[in-house]
């Protein structure tokens, strides 16, 4: 039977599949074994990229392998720079999708997992898809080897770390391992009896995590926060938060916020914005409480009870082209993502009815570990038209919107350096590279260099008598951009433009 108590100050293990632009904060003289941090650095390291390229790029291979080439080309060139910023997010996304491509179990994105077989909210097919998983064996020797004789506590704040966590707990024996963090303390009930962690004690501590050194201006340590309790009074702090939540935020805690990422389900004014779970906030008003100059991010739940396509669309519009809810600020789109109904902190019932819409509840008794419930409200989208609303948008807005990469700390924390295209000289976009390939066909046309987008997933081939100029020019050169004729100069940076690899006065 798994007991339950404090896991004190003992050695902590950081499961992968966290936000690895965070890092977990212990006491003095604590000690951490961060394998988030050592997954993501193994597989988005340029050389293994570069090796994964090479076995895909033959002429064998389907036009998806021939795809999976050159995009893993274009993310270890994005990866080379060493830099803390959008490109290296897309492009670390990039090596843990390819990654996931070839795993029995999981699929990978940059900030989520899925299994193969099943979902999350099932503890069996998660413990099931944990055992058949090849993807974190290093990690799990590197445990063994830290962890010694001792006893550890191993570090679950969410769902995507559960897979990682349980292979861990397998391989060290739960009779030595205390499961804590959020995820691990509100399901102990369902997660110990699972065969994997019998015998493995819970304990509700939630370490606080900092944004990582490099992703924003300054050297002080910034707080991480995604639910209203994890900010310290006094000290500063990155946020992403769901509107209800932040709105209520008291007065105290906005002097040191570093940058705000709101979630809104539906958002007819700045006036009136509803958060996932019903309730009703004046972003206008938080926004006046903001210093001046405080980022602000706004992503949006498409789907959301009572809203449909047309309502999806209108509040992008107001995001990206409307006036801004207060003077001198002016919100940037974070991202699109499907609503989903969340199920009430601490279990529960959710209520019958959602900002005045009646819900009709369909739970999922097979999900012993939920965190959504199902529903059916009138005037609402279905999922399959979620979905289609979202790709539709999307499609509207790649070339031009520099989305969010992913809901991670790193991305909030870009958001000062990324606003709505200002007048200037067309920049280059970092995420987009030139890539070649030496044998696989991308475009069924042979071999060849492309421009290929981390941003949009997209790619086009050069001519080869412009490989040269695209180059020098995504490295800041204009040199040979500017020996070309007026009229193909004009059509490439046309094209270029088009292809969202330029945009006019953006900062990369």
């Amino acid at each position: 039977m798994s007991g339950t108590g404090p896991g004190g100050d003992g050695p902590l293990i950081v499961p992968p599949l966290t936000d690895f632009t965070t890092a977990v904060s212990v006491p003095s003289g604590g000690e951490i074994l961060d394998l988030g941090e050592h997954f993501v650095r193994r597989l988005a390291d340029p050389e293994p990229l570069l090796a994964r390229a090479e076995r895909l790029d033959t002429g064998r291979g389907t036009s998806a392998d021939a795809l999976r080439a050159l995009f893993a080309r274009a993310a270890a060139d994005a990866l080379r720079r060493g830099r803390a910023d959008r490109a290296a997010l897309r492009a670390t996304g990039m090596a843990l999708r390819l990654a996931g491509d070839a795993d029995p179990a999981l699929t990978l994105a940059v900030d989520d997992l899925e299994l193969r077989d099943g979902t999350t909210e099932s503890a069996p097919a998660t413990d099931t898809a944990a055992r058949r998983t090849r993807l974190f064996g290093p990690e799990v020797e590197l445990a063994l080897r830290w962890a010694g004789d001792r006893t550890v506590r191993v570090l679950v704040d969410t769902d995507q770390q559960l897979p990682a966590a349980l292979a861990l707990v397998r391989a060290l024996g739960p009779a030595r391992v205390t499961l804590c963090g959020r995820f691990a303390w509100e399901h102990r009930a369902v997660l110990g009896q699972l065969p994997s962690a019998a015998g493995a004690r819970f304990d509700p501590a939630v370490p606080a995590r900092t944004v990582r050194p490099g992703w924003l201006p300054g050297t002080e340590d910034v707080r991480w926060v995604t639910v209203p309790g994890e900010r310290t009074p006094g000290a500063p702090w990155l946020g992403w938060l769901d509107v209800v939540d932040a709105a209520a935020s008291a007065d105290g805690h906005w002097a040191r916020c570093r940058g705000l990422t709101v979630t809104v389900a539906r958002l007819d004014s700045w006036e009136t914005a509803v958060g996932a779970r019903g309730g009703r906030a004046d972003l206008a008003a938080l926004c006046a409480r903001l210093r001046p100059g405080t980022p602000l991010a706004v992503e949006l739940l498409v789907g959301a009870p009572g809203t449909d396509a047309k309502d999806a669309a209108a509040a992008v519009a107001l995001i990206a082209d409307g006036p801004g809810p207060a003077p001198g600020v002016r919100p940037v789109l974070a991202g699109l993502r499907p609503f989903r109904l969340p199920r009430p902190s601490g279990g529960g019932t959710p209520p019958a009815g959602w900002d005045g819409v009646p819900l009709r509840l369909r739970p999922r008794p097979e999900h012993d570990l939920p965190r959504w419930t199902d529903f059916d409200a009138p005037g609402t989208l279905a999922p399959a038209e979620r979905s289609a609303t979202i790709h539709a948008l999307l499609g509207d807005l790649a070339r031009d919107t520099d989305l969010y990469p992913g809901r991670l700390a790193g991305a909030a924390a870009t958001a000062h350096a990324v606003g709505p295209p200002a007048d200037g000289p067309p920049v280059w976009d970092p995420s987009a590279r030139v890539a070649s390939t030496a044998r696989a066909a991308v475009d069924g046309k042979g071999p060849g260099t492309f421009v290929a987008h981390l941003r949009t997933g997209t790619a086009f081939r050069l001519h080869p008598r412009l490989v040269e100029v695209v180059t020098d020019l995504a490295a800041g050169g204009t040199d040979r951009l500017d020996r070309l004729s007026p009229a193909t100069r004009t059509r490439l940076l046309g094209l270029l433009t088009r292809a969202g690899a330029l945009a006019p006065g953006r900062t990369p």
